[in-house]
C-alpha cells in the first residue's frame, strides 16, 4: 500500500495510469493468483513532491485530501480537453478559424451530438492514505476552491516548498505536463481547470455557476493581458479567435443570451447568478419546433414561454460547446514568463 496519496476506490474505469513531473496515477490492472489481470478496487492518485511525506503533518489530513483533489481535478480538465478536441470539434468548426461564429456553433449543433465527457473520478476519490493508513475525508468544496486559487501561497503559509520548476520541451495542450504547470503557475488557470473538471452533466444545478465563474475569468484575464498576448503570440489566428469569441459573449450581440440569462434571477430564480429580482410567472411551454436558440429565449423574457426540455438542452450545450471551445484556445495563449512562451 502507498504511504501517502489519494485512494480511487472503484472498478469502474475512469481515468488512464499516468506518471508525469507532477502527479501520478497508478495502473488499473493487477496479476492475480493464476497469472491473469483484475482490475483494482483501488488506485492511488499522488503529487509529485519532494516533501510529499511531510504535508500531513504540516497542513492536517483534510488539507492534503483536498489539495489531492485539486490535483485529480486538473488530470480530470486534462482529459476533457483531449477528448474534447480529438473528438468533440467538428471540422466546420476548425475550418472556420478566427472568423468563428456563436451562430455558426449554433448550426453545427443541429447536427452535431455534443456530451460531456467526464470519468466520474472525482465522485470515487473520499479516502486517503496516511502512512499507509487508509481514512475516509468528507470532500470541502470550499477548501479545494482556496486551494485552487491560492496554491503557492498556501504551501508558503504551511512552510512548505513551491513544486520544482520543470522545463516542458514540447508546449502543447495535448501534454499534460504542459496544462498541469499552467494550473501551477497561473491561477486562472488553475481555477478555470477546476471548475471544468467539475462540470459532468449538463442539468447539474450548478451547471451556469460554474460555466459563467470560466466566461469570466477568461474574459478579465484577457482584457488585462491583451497587449502582452498579442506582443508574444506566435499563432496570432488563436489570438483573434479568443478575441472574437468574447467580443461576441461579453459585448455582442450574444452578450443577452449568455450573460443575460445567467443573471436572470427573474426567469431562473437561484438558480440563475443572482436572486436579486422578483420572479416572473409564466404563460406556458413553448410548443414551437425548429426555432433558433435567440427566438426561444426571447420568446420566454419578453411573452414569459418557458423553453421546452429539448430546448433547454440546445441551450445548454450552445453555452458548454461556446465556453469549452474558448478554454482550449486561451490555454493556446502565451501565459508563460520569457523562456515559454511557444504558442501551439
Amino acid at each position: 500500500m502507498y504511504e501517502y496519496g489519494l485512494i480511487v476506490a472503484t472498478k469502474s474505469r475512469t481515468l488512464p495510469s499516468l506518471n508525469s513531473f507532477y502527479l501520478e496515477y497508478e495502473n488499473e490492472d493487477s496479476e492475480n493468483i493464476e497469472g491473469g489481470y483484475d482490475t483494482k478496487s483501488e488506485r492511488y492518485f499522488w503529487i509529485n513532491h519532494k516533501q510529499l511525506n511531510e504535508f500531513i503533518s504540516k497542513m492536517g489530513e483534510s488539507n492534503f485530501f483536498s489539495l489531492h483533489r485539486v490535483f485529480l481535478s486538473y488530470y480530470e480538465a486534462f482529459n476533457k480537453l483531449r477528448d474534447f478536441w480529438n473528438f468533440g470539434i467538428p471540422q466546420q468548426i476548425f475550418d472556420k478559424e478566427d472568423t468563428l461564429l456563436i451562430s455558426d456553433i449554433e448550426t453545427m449543433l443541429k447536427s452535431n451530438n455534443i456530451y460531456i465527457n467526464d470519468s466520474k473520478i472525482l465522485k470515487y476519490a473520499n479516502y486517503i492514505s496516511n502512512d499507509g493508513v487508509k481514512k475516509y475525508i468528507e470532500t470541502n468544496p470550499f477548501q479545494e476552491y482556496l486551494w485552487s486559487i491560492q496554491m503557492s501561497e498556501l504551501l508558503e503559509s504551511y512552510n512548505i516548498s513551491p513544486f520544482d520548476r520543470v522545463k516542458i520541451a514540447e508546449k502543447s495542450i495535448l501534454k499534460s505536463s504542459y496544462i498541469f504547470k499552467g494550473a501551477i503557475v497561473k491561477k486562472e488557470i488553475s481555477v478555470v481547470l477546476y471548475e471544468w473538471a467539475n462540470i459532468n452533466s449538463f442539468v447539474q444545478s450548478d451547471f451556469i455557476k460554474r460555466l459563467s465563474n470560466i466566461l469570466e475569468v477568461i474574459i478579465n484575464d484577457v482584457y488585462r493581458n491583451t497587449e502582452e498576448y498579442t506582443e508574444k503570440s506566435k499563432n496570432q489566428k488563436v489570438n483573434q479567435l479568443v478575441y472574437s469569441i468574447i467580443r461576441q459573449v461579453d459585448k455582442g450581440s450574444w452578450r443577452k443570451y449568455f450573460f443575460g440569462i445567467f443573471n436572470a434571477s427573474d426567469l431562473l430564480g437561484a438558480y440563475s447568478r443572482h436572486s436579486s429580482n422578483e420572479i416572473a410567472g409564466i404563460t406556458g411551454v413553448n410548443t414551437l419546433v425548429d426555432i433558433d436558440l435567440r427566438t426561444t429565449i426571447d420568446k420566454w423574457k419578453n411573452n414569459h414561454t418557458l423553453p421546452n426540455d429539448e430546448q433547454f438542452l440546445n441551450m445548454f450545450k450552445l453555452w458548454y460547446f461556446t465556453t469549452s471551445f474558448l478554454i482550449i484556445n486561451w490555454l493556446r495563449l502565451p501565459h508563460f514568463s520569457n523562456d515559454e512562451t511557444n504558442q501551439i
